[in-house]
């Protein structure tokens, strides 16, 4: 395959492919000739002086000779005075077209999500790059260098680190689709996120932090939404703007059909007595009323900090947190009997595979329950 790069005061462009194949026996780096193919090396001529044409006029004006700008305005690539925007130009801009969706496929904790990832990768280039290195200084090393940034300078989790890592991959992307470099260098990372082991509370810690009471008002309603959230499933954000719009009644039986906020995947739930119990309790909740909403829920860093201190006092052993509800559905639901596929419906993921892998837990209690309904139904035959 035939290319080429410019070279300039010392420095070269990334190598630049011309789609031409060809045998090294049929062409003539000196006089550019292609032997028997008089179209492709008039178009090699045309290249050459397009190039030293574009280097006489920025030496005139005084501009910038970084040889792969000269060979993308003599590709036609970009004009004289266009800027191709820095990495972390590139980011912002990913950004701000992404912000564009915002209601309409796009939710507002997915937009702060890319944000953070922005910030952290902003302080990562320019810790390591400088803050004006531009998108052709990366090499598929920046891989390696993200991780150990990601996992030792700042000390976060490996998957977290893996999730910053597809976020750049999905900026280079956009930065190739618009030209402003020549490839992805992250285009065939392939990193693999560790799985974690599945907790979820138990029915006796539900019932222990049911029964706890506290004298604080607002350490009872935050145990109250917590729990709704295990009785439902419900994620923080669709607990949070929860409102009588989203109650319907199927077959005289009161359900919740909502799209979630995160992925706007419907969820539909059947609500059961206990979750039933707390929305007649805060039915006529001044906060609830004056908001329009079902419940009075705090924002999600006040819920996790409270629920530290309720669990504390529970003596639960799990620490508490808002997404540790809805993975406790899981079991809440195999208790009452339903399916795993019927509560993947419940909790409005697309797949079963999504609720098996990353919110159910395979439990001994369920075997054992199962094991005496069986001896329970062989006991009957004998007897009849």
């Amino acid at each position: 395959m035939l290319g080429f790069r410019v070279r300039c005061c010392g420095k070269n462009s990334p190598f630049k492919s011309l789609g031409i194949k060809l045998k090294p026996n049929e062409f003539n780096s000196k006089t550019l000739q292609i032997t028997g193919d008089p179209y492709n090396t008039a178009r090699l001529v045309d290249l050459k002086a397009s190039i030293l044409k574009v280097f006489k006029e920025r030496v005139l004006t005084g501009r910038s000779l970084d040889p792969t700008l000269i060979r993308d305005i003599a590709l036609g690539l970009r004009a004289h005075d266009e800027q191709t925007p820095t990495i972390i130009e590139a980011i912002t801009r990913w950004i701000e077209q992404k912000a564009k969706l915002l209601g309409n496929g796009l939710s507002l904790s997915s937009l702060k999500q890319y944000q953070r990832y922005g910030r952290i990768i902003s302080e990562f280039v320019t810790n390591t790059y400088g803050k004006d290195a531009t998108l052709d200084t990366l090499k598929p090393a920046v891989q390696h260098e993200l991780l150990v940034y990601m996992k030792g300078d700042r000390k976060t989790g490996h998957n977290y680190a893996i999730k910053t890592i597809q976020f750049l991959k999905a900026i280079l992307d956009y930065a190739v689709a618009y030209e402003w470099c020549d490839r992805n260098v992250l285009q065939s990372v392939r990193l693999n996120k560790q799985r974690k082991e599945v907790r979820t509370l138990t029915m006796n810690d539900l019932e222990t932090v049911k029964n706890t009471h506290f004298v604080e008002t607002t350490l009872n309603e935050v145990r109250d939404v917590f729990l709704f959230c295990c009785y439902t499933g419900l994620a923080y954000t669709d607990v949070a703007s929860l409102s009588k719009d989203y109650l319907i009644t199927v077959d005289e039986i009161q359900c919740i059909l909502k799209d979630r906020n995160k992925s706007g995947q419907q969820s539909f739930v059947p609500l059961f007595p206990e979750a039933k119990a707390i929305l007649e309790k805060y039915r006529y909740h001044p906060i609830c009323r004056l908001k329009g909403i079902l419940l009075p829920v705090l924002s999600n860093q006040k819920m996790n900090k409270w629920l530290k201190v309720i669990g504390n006092v529970a003596g639960i052993k799990e620490p508490l947190h808002t997404h540790l509800a809805r993975k406790t559905f899981t079991m809440f639901a195999e208790e009452r009997g339903f399916k795993l596929d019927q509560t993947s419906i419940m909790m409005g993921h697309s797949r079963t595979y999504m609720t098996e892998q990353h919110y159910y837990k395979g439990r001994r209690e369920t075997v054992i329950k199962e094991f005496k309904k069986i001896q329970q139904n062989d006991s009957q035959k004998r007897a009849s």
